[in-house]
């Protein structure tokens, strides 16, 4: 990602201004901003913090200067330039970073060193330095690419304080909590970009930066192994972003997050491109995903909820792919020693409504934290076979009923194997939900605990009533046997518990 209103606020104010004439170096930097009617249209963070601190009288003067030729920013020139008319003569002013402008002016060593510590001093505060510089033309026409590369005189720098977000720091900690690991890509200097991500907690030394420089002289595993190892990269070209996001997709699932036309190509590059909505119109049409809300921890948060969501999915398939093969084979099993069903059709309707009934709540179920450290894929093997064992242990215990009751009468088994089917189903929800033991997994979220709540009591009390015997054809149960009942359904508890336990053991080792 980019060190963008997303690390830091969105309206930076210019710190300070290193020149003789502090007026004019803002007036000429303001020239070379974008026009701005209002805080609304200003599509450059520093183009407004500049025209703000402009007095009214500056603005209006600044209104007038007419403007023959405009070169946008670009980051191989590293500055924009704009030829204007003042006066009766013409000028053009450029505005970029100090360490290029002062290549191209006729300064003395000493005053050099100075510019670049001053800056050097700036960086490691945070602060981002522009350079504003000028030289004079006879004419329009004099103009050629090359005309700016010399002769420049330095008018002044100017500094912006450009403060972490709030919520940036605790992002960062959420993101490593979520083994999610994130890369500073900017085009920025190395003690901006060093100072911004020893703030935010993302390095543990303001010195922990690999510059684009540094870069280039690299061979291909060179590279990987400085992509690995850094997370702060200052200094990079468009070129260099786009080389670094492929060299991580080797590595991991890459997500990269940009704003402006130069991040097309990483944009591109990047197996998720992600864009805040006033970004750039090509970068918005390069990406996949459009922010419309603007911050770091918008992106944390939803990884953090895609794997909540993914796992409680998750329990779901788990719990009903078991449920349904148990009852399947426990049924198919059973018809072969009676010449009646063990449950009519009516009454499996109502033991799928009552067990699924609570899993209405799962998709806002807890998750365990260890499930949320990394991104997981649906495994159709692992469900078929967890979902396999799981079914053969509910099938042992479906026909262990039928063993106890089905000499007891047609009403009566059906009666007791409909409340053995529910509350086994019941209480393998809160087996199957955790791939750990089921007393250290977080505890299950209110509705699903009251839903299941409700779906017992109604299971327990339908037998009992008026209702329950002349539409469901049950009988009022004993409770003898509803503590049999109770029993097996605790035992296959316990037995799915080590089985699943096992098993998640043997899978993730």
């Amino acid at each position: 990602m980019k060190i963008s209103d997303l690390l830091r606020f969105c309206a930076p104010k210019v710190r300070e201004v290193l020149s003789a004439d502090m007026g004019k170096t803002l007036f000429y930097g303001g020239i070379c901003s974008s026009d701005i009617v209002d805080k609304k249209n200003a599509n450059n963070s520093f183009d407004l913090a500049i025209h703000l601190k402009l007095t009214d009288k500056a603005r209006e003067l600044m209104k007038k200067v007419p403007k023959i030729l405009e070169l946008p920013f670009d980051p191989d020139r590293r500055r924009n330039s704009v030829l204007v008319q003042l006066g009766g003569s013409y000028e053009l002013i450029v505005r970029g970073a100090p360490d290029t402008l002062i290549n191209y002016a006729p300064i003395s060593n000493q005053d050099r060193e100075k510019i670049l510590n001053w800056v050097a001093a700036r960086g490691r505060l945070g602060e981002r330095v522009l350079a504003v510089a000028s030289k004079k033309l006879k004419k329009p026409s004099d103009y050629k690419a090359k005309f700016e590369e010399t002769g420049l005189e330095i008018i002044g720098l100017i500094s912006f304080s450009d403060p972490l977000k709030k919520t940036t720091v605790a992002a960062v900690r959420k993101a490593q909590k979520l083994g999610v690991e994130i890369k500073i890509l900017t085009g920025d200097s190395r003690e901006i970009a060093g100072a911004v991500a020893f703030a935010a907690g993302l390095t543990r030394s303001p010195e922990d930066v690999i510059t684009g420089m540094e870069l280039e002289d690299l061979s291909a595993n060179e590279l990987a192994d400085a992509c690995l190892k850094y997370k702060v990269f200052a200094r990079v070209s468009p070129e260099q972003k786009h080389k670094i996001i492929l060299t991580l997709k080797n590595f991991y699932s890459v997500g990269y997050l940009g704003e402006g036309i130069n991040d097309a190509p990483a944009l591109k590059a990047a197996n998720v491109g992600i864009v805040v909505k006033d970004s750039s119109d090509i970068a918005r049409e390069s990406a996949d995903i459009i922010l419309l809300n603007k911050g770091l921890e918008v992106l944390v948060d939803g990884v953090h909820e895609g794997r909540k969501v993914f796992a409680n999915v998750s329990k779901y398939i788990r719990a009903t792919l078991a449920s349904n093969f148990g009852n399947f084979y426990a049924v198919a099993i059973s018809t072969l020693f009676i010449d009646y069903l063990p449950m009519l059709p009516v009454q499996l309707l109502l033991l799928n409504l009552l067990s699924d009934f609570p899993m209405i709540a799962i998709s806002g179920d807890t998750v365990d934290s260890n499930e949320l450290t990394k991104p997981s894929k649906f495994n159709l093997k692992q469900f078929a076979v967890l979902a396999s064992l799981l079914g053969l242990v509910s099938t042992v215990f479906d026909l262990t009923v039928f063993g106890i009751f089905f000499e007891s009468g047609e009403g009566t088994l059906q009666t007791y194997w409909f409340i053995a089917s529910v509350l086994t189903e019941l209480a393998f929800i809160y087996s199957i939900r955790t791939k750990g033991w089921f007393f250290k997994a977080k505890a299950a979220s209110a509705g699903l605990v009251l839903l299941s709540i409700a779906a017992v009591a109604v299971t327990i009390a339908l037998p009992f009533s008026i209702l329950g015997q002349v539409s469901f054809n049950f009988v009022a149960p004993t409770y003898y046997n509803l503590a049999i009942v109770g029993v097996l359904v605790v035992a296959y508890f316990g037995v799915s518990e080590i089985i699943k336990k096992m098993y998640f053991a043997r899978a993730e080792s």
